[in-house]
């Protein structure tokens, strides 16, 4: 029987925007793909998700790759446009609120840098639907790691096959299926929804 519903964050709840921060700093769109390169997409930022290191180490590594010319630019982004880099989806907050309505457990594991997630979370109003929450940069472990799902499974005393899981990365669902859970690759909303409802039927006999 499925009693709790998990939910990753960027690109599953939110809209995780760092072309658009550049875009709308007026960085042009050359600069901006170096930029991102050697911060959002370097190995390095998993080290940011991971918060092993301090954060102000892995921020000054990755400037150390971006061309001296472009630096004032990354150096903006990092600092300004931190507050700006994610977006709730429209349908967020009612969709966690409908199913804590109906009485399931709803939590949240995401890969978050710490300092990233201290500014955001302000803006999740889904937050205040869910019952609990593992956040990569707090305990130090990332998906598709198996320790992060376990993580919350003991934080919360939950059981594995009572879950599903929803992450935007197939890797990291599969993570999530590795300790047991029921792992939901999001491609929309409207597919992981009705992914969903369709384990619900199967577990649950819900119609």
């Amino acid at each position: 029987m499925i009693k709790n519903l998990i939910f990753d964050i960027g690109g599953v709840l939110v809209d995780f925007r760092p072309a658009g921060v550049l875009k709308d700093m007026g960085v042009s769109e050359e600069r901006a793909r170096v930029i991102l390169r050697e911060s959002i997409a370097s190995p390095l930022w998993h080290e940011m998700d991971r918060g092993a290191i301090p954060e102000e180490e892995i921020i000054a590594a990755m400037r150390g790759n971006v061309p001296e010319e472009m630096r004032a630019d990354y150096d903006r982004f990092i600092e300004e446009g931190k507050p700006y880099l994610t977006i709730p989806f429209a349908y967020s907050a009612q969709w966690l609120k409908q199913f804590h309505d109906r009485g399931y457990g709803v939590y949240i594991l995401s890969n978050y840098p710490v300092s990233y997630f201290e500014v955001h979370k302000a803006g999740f109003e889904f937050l205040k639907y869910t019952d609990g929450r593992v956040v990569s940069g707090y305990v130090k472990l990332l998906k598709p790691d198996p320790a992060i799902y376990r993580c919350l499974l003991e934080k919360y005393q939950l059981k594995a096959e009572e879950c599903i899981f929803v992450d935007d990365l197939k890797a990291n669902a599969e993570g999530a299926c590795s300790v047991g859970i029921h792992g939901i690759q999001f491609l929309s909303y409207e597919d992981a929804n009705e992914k969903i409802e369709q384990l619900l039927r199967e577990e649950n006999g819900e119609k």
